[in-house]
């Protein structure tokens, strides 16, 4: 079994106004993070990032932590999802990102 949603990823048309919006919203403190990403940090530290959109759509991607990325994907796959992201290196880990059958992305995470 997975942990709950560990990270979330805004990709965003406009992220220098994105992080403004929620910091004025939510009170949500940015700070600058890495290869030019904004963290989002509430009472206990940062839990998101904001970034310039790279193709697709602007929005958020919810990250789920796994044991095994490569075996968490497959059994997507198996299950209906499609793969949007192949395998990345980020930061901290490697992640791929899916989209489950009713539509919805998700970022399935292993820890480095």
């Amino acid at each position: 079994m997975t942990q709950g949603f560990v990270w979330f990823h805004n990709s965003s048309d406009k992220p220098s106004d994105s992080s403004t919006f929620y910091a004025r919203l939510l009170g949500w403190t940015p700070s600058e993070g890495p290869g030019g990403m904004t963290m989002l940090a509430g009472d206990g530290g940062p839990f998101a990032g904001v970034a310039q959109k790279d193709g697709g759509a602007a929005g958020w991607i919810p990250f789920a932590q796994v044991d095994d990325v490569d075996a968490a994907t497959t059994t997507a796959l198996r299950l209906g999802a499609t793969v949007l992201s192949p395998k990345t290196r980020g930061p901290a880990g490697e992640f791929s990102i899916v989209r489950d059958p009713g539509g919805a992305a998700v970022a399935l995470w292993q820890k480095a």
